[in-house]
């Protein structure tokens, strides 16, 4: 008897497998200091208040709010994204507000969140949509800096959930260290935060079969940079290239343009991080491939080193009205 419940599970899953033949989008966007405009006392937030630096008022706010959906709606204008990594948010109540009170509040998404020690408050996020997206398990995964003449810095939000076909998926949500202070300074910081995601992964590796993990954030550093080849110890995928499912393998590198530009050069500090076995092509789930997405919209001209820039919110502190400072990223997935 035991043996007929194993064989028609696996026949059921074998169908999903074959004839479900779905997709969706994962989607990944630094919300640029999305901060709701009360003052909070035990957070460096006074810039993004009415009376701060910034004169954060509500009216600013919810232009904020509506720009931001607006950038997760036009990644899969069909069905929207399955899944949003957001950084550089401050609290649920944003995240209340842009999931219900925006144009995504008949999106269904619900919403996870760290709780970071960051001096600002600022945090990282994932939207989920429930009818593809069945959470499991959430932890919030501090990255100790001190060792290395580092701060406080934001958690590693780690989700674990369950897909429409059944599959496991793993997801981590990232914002690691800035360049503040020199990039060859802070390198060393960036580097302990990836050696912490992985760190992780290795744990999802060891128990999984066949794992299926996606590490997404805003990394500020490139596909190539020591925290991504060393710390992470992730690497470029060739085309038509057989990998171990338990490799991760970084998917920016061919992309042409950046996420990110500062002094006239595009960067692709938004990236996007997998495990070879969803690129293997032998489960149900799978990656088609990443975008960046530098639609119209999301850009200005660069008038300063020429072509264009993303349309920020503020231009040092002069209000702007746009969405980001870095470009979205998204990934096309398969069912």
């Amino acid at each position: 008897m035991k043996r007929f419940f194993l064989f028609l599970t696996v026949c059921t899953v074998f169908s999903v497998c074959l004839y479900s033949q779905q997709s969706m989008t994962v989607m990944f966007c630094n919300a640029e200091n999305l901060f709701d405009p009360q003052d909070d006392p035990l957070k460096d937030d006074d810039a993004y208040t009415p009376d701060g630096d910034y004169h954060w008022t509500s009216s600013r706010y919810w232009d904020k709010l509506d720009a931001i959906s607006k950038v997760i709606v036009a990644a899969d204008e069909d069905q929207a994204p399955a899944l949003v990594g957001l950084s550089e948010v401050e609290n649920q109540t944003v995240l209340n507000d842009l999931t219900s009170r925006s144009a995504l509040k008949n999106a269904g998404y619900r919403f996870v969140m760290t709780d970071s020690p960051d001096r600002r408050g600022i945090d990282v996020a994932l939207l989920y949509r429930k009818s593809y997206f069945r959470l499991i398990s959430q932890e919030s995964i501090r990255v100790d800096l001190k060792p290395y003449g580092g701060g406080a810095t934001r958690d590693i939000l780690h989700v674990t959930g369950l897909l429409e076909n059944l599959d496991t998926l793993d997801v981590y949500v990232c914002h690691w260290p800035s360049r503040y202070g020199g990039v060859n300074e802070s390198e060393k910081l960036r580097i302990c935060a990836a050696r912490t995601v992985r760190e992780s992964v290795d744990s999802i590796f060891n128990v999984r079969r066949k794992p299926y993990v996606i590490i997404m954030g805003d990394l500020n550093d490139g596909p190539d940079d020591p925290a991504i080849r060393d710390g992470l110890k992730a690497h470029s995928f060739a085309s038509g290239e057989r990998l171990k499912d338990r490799e991760l393998v970084t998917l920016m590198d061919p992309l042409d343009d950046g996420s990110y530009k500062y002094e006239g050069v595009w960067d692709k500090y938004d990236q996007f991080i997998v495990s070879a076995s969803l690129l293997n092509g032998l489960g149900c789930t799978g990656v088609v491939g990443a975008e960046i997405m530098n639609y119209p919209f999301l850009v200005i001209d660069d008038d300063k080193y020429g072509g264009v820039k993303p349309f920020r919110t503020y231009n040092g502190r002069r209000y702007q009205g746009g969405y980001s400072d870095h470009l979205p990223v998204k990934l096309h997935m398969s069912l």
